[in-house]
């Protein structure tokens, strides 16, 4: 029990607020050793899943309670049952390994569109591996993890010779190259009046916070300005007076303004991502698709309202149906808000139809916990699997400008209003995993079912 519980601990500290990749690596290595030598490997996988889950998302009880969080901790955790399926019929962690990516991917679809939040891959963002995500995506940067892992559990001298020698080779691979052409972009960090999930219970506090943050802070012209998600929490188009306030202040900046807003579509709310521009047959709207599970629409709702008695006040929001991206100064830019980035599709959609990244967020309703910091981690991997500069924007922090290898330029605090202003590199290169597309996953999958086949060959042999 002591080495499930450390090889827990050590995986979950890989991720963010501790962020020690390198953790991770160990945490597996001990965790495959804890499974070769179980009894009840079905078992053991099934807590070591749990414990994973339940500390690195640990955030999510703090404003809604402790039982959906335990709820969403068991759910993560049966994805990991396979896997100690898996290594009872095979006594292989090769076939292990290959199960636990399957399950990987699986959970990013399903149930309610996936959770992938908790992937191998975004514990990864220091690692030597990391360049190998613009290859293959987050499920190749997850299997180098896994395999760094398996030759640590053996402790032989090859093992650790080929484990040394593929980050050797992979510090040989090129790095993304930044575009030429750059934006200016001032983001405002305007803050909330409070937080957890009464963030914006009062009409147009946060509107105003970012309205006065915006006049106070900026003192010179950018290509645009940007506010997060929610930032302007009513639909202006039924408020005349917010409507008349955000034309008044981009024909005062003379700046165009890129702003999250909650509309109004068919008397269902819309979380959108609005573009105002002094020339307003310049503007353009994007409304997100990919909906958060039980914070913008409610699954099951009559079995969640027993389980939660915040399930009542989740309105369900209208999806988008298709991509829009924000033209800034000739430059077409991909909005991207707030859950939308663990979704592999939506993201490299955005890749393929953009020369960067406009990440809107809102973080007050998980405030103070690690959620900002483990979102941060995931956008900076999605800039080097995409070769995307990003612009990460929220309404309590943490905004930041990252480059497209994943280092972050600049960033602010939390719980603070502030500007974050800066330049965000345009380039139009596609990088391998772009180019693969939905075929990566299968192309790393085959992969490893290789080379789990080659294990029973050798075992035979020998």
């Amino acid at each position: 029990m002591v080495n499930l519980l450390l090889s827990s601990f050590l995986v979950s500290a890989a991720f963010e607020p501790i962020g020690a990749w390198y953790l991770a690596i160990f945490g597996y290595a001990l965790f495959f050793r804890k499974l070769s030598k179980s009894n009840q490997p079905i078992i053991s996988s099934f807590l070591f899943g749990a414990l994973v889950n339940g500390i690195v998302l640990h955030w999510s009880s703090k404003y809604v309670g402790a039982l959906p969080w335990l709820l969403l901790t068991l759910l993560q955790a049966a994805f990991y049952i396979p896997v100690g399926l898996i290594y009872k019929k095979t006594q292989s962690l090769r076939w292990a390994i290959l199960v636990l990516l399957i399950c990987e991917e699986v959970r990013t679809r399903f149930p309610f569109g996936g959770f992938g939040w908790t992937r191998i891959a975004f514990s990864q963002v220091g690692s030597p591996f990391l360049p190998l995500v613009s290859y293959g995506g987050v499920l190749l940067l997850s299997l180098a993890t896994l395999l760094a892992s398996l030759a640590l559990t053996r402790i032989r001298l090859k093992s650790l010779a080929l484990l040394l020698l593929s980050i050797f080779l992979v510090g040989f691979l090129p790095t993304n190259q930044p575009g030429s052409e750059k934006i200016s972009l001032a983001a405002i960090q305007g803050n909330t009046p409070t937080v957890g999930l009464e963030f914006n219970g009062r009409a147009k506090a946060v509107f105003n916070l970012h309205l006065d943050t915006t006049r106070r802070l900026v003192a010179k012209k950018y290509d645009a300005i940007i506010w997060p998600e929610n930032a302007v929490d009513i639909d202006p188009r039924n408020y005349p007076e917010v409507a008349n306030q955000i034309s008044s202040l981009i024909s005062d900046l003379d700046t165009p303004l890129l702003a999250g807003v909650v509309l109004n579509q068919n008397g269902a709310p819309a979380n959108a991502s609005v573009l105002y521009s002094p020339n307003s047959s310049e503007n353009s709207t994007y409304i997100k698709r990919y909906l958060t599970p039980f914070g913008e629409y409610m699954p099951l709702r009559s079995l969640a309202e027993l389980v939660s008695p915040y399930a009542k006040s989740v309105v369900d929001f209208q999806p988008g149906d298709r991509f829009v991206a924000h033209y800034i100064n000739g430059n077409r830019l991909a909005p991207i808000i707030c859950y939308e980035i663990i979704n592999d599709g939506i993201v490299r959609e955005a890749a393929l139809k953009s020369s960067g990244f406009i990440v809107q967020t809102n973080s007050a309703t998980f405030a103070n916990t690690p959620e900002s910091a483990q979102q941060l981690a995931i956008t900076r991997i999605r800039a080097v699997e995409h070769s995307r500069e990003i612009l990460s924007v929220s309404t309590v922090g943490i905004s930041a400008f990252i480059d497209n290898n994943g280092d972050v330029k600049s960033q602010t605090n939390e719980n603070i209003s502030a500007l974050l202003a800066g330049d965000l590199a345009m380039t139009d290169a596609k990088t391998f995993a772009d180019r693969l597309g939905g075929v990566a996953p299968l192309l790393v999958l085959l992969t490893t079912l290789i080379f789990a086949l080659l294990g029973i060959r050798r075992s035979v042999t020998l």
